[in-house]
């Protein structure tokens, strides 16, 4: 295992992770980014997707989490989402609800005044709820 560092993890609900870690792996924009001890410092917008964070075992603990933005300085990383769930607590029944009632909501359109927008953003965090709780059980 190498050198740990600080990672907080901050919902506007909660704080929902502080601890040292080795390692941790966010989907950025711009793809998965992997963050290890002496990253150079970075800012960097948050897409829908996975965290990771590695473990002393060398597992590693996996969330579903919303857009936000990870900053790394030079003692800590900081990632600031809409929302994270560790796997054990996504609900699978609700998530797959809220997968159907985004899917009729894309279908229906602009005929009923939906935004589609916020359907398409609500199917994927649905989604990648479902996958990795799906995946990770």
């Amino acid at each position: 295992m190498g050198k740990k560092f600080m990672l907080e993890v901050v919902t506007p609900d909660r704080n929902f992770f502080e601890g040292e870690t080795d390692m941790v792996i966010v989907r950025t924009t711009e793809g998965d980014i992997g963050i290890l001890y002496d990253h150079e410092p970075l800012v960097a917008p948050l897409r829908i997707g996975s965290m990771r964070v590695r473990k002393d075992d060398q597992s590693f603990d996996f969330a579903a989490c919303s857009a936000g933005f990870v900053t790394v300085t030079e003692d800590k990383v900081t990632v600031i989402v809409d929302s994270a769930e560790w796997v054990d607590e996504i609900d699978l029944e609700r998530a797959l609800v809220a997968k159907g009632r985004a899917e009729k909501r894309i279908q229906e359109g602009n005929e009923k005044g939906v935004d589609v927008i916020r359907a398409r953003l609500a199917l994927e965090r649905a989604i990648n709820r479902i996958k990795l709780r799906e995946v990770r059980k």
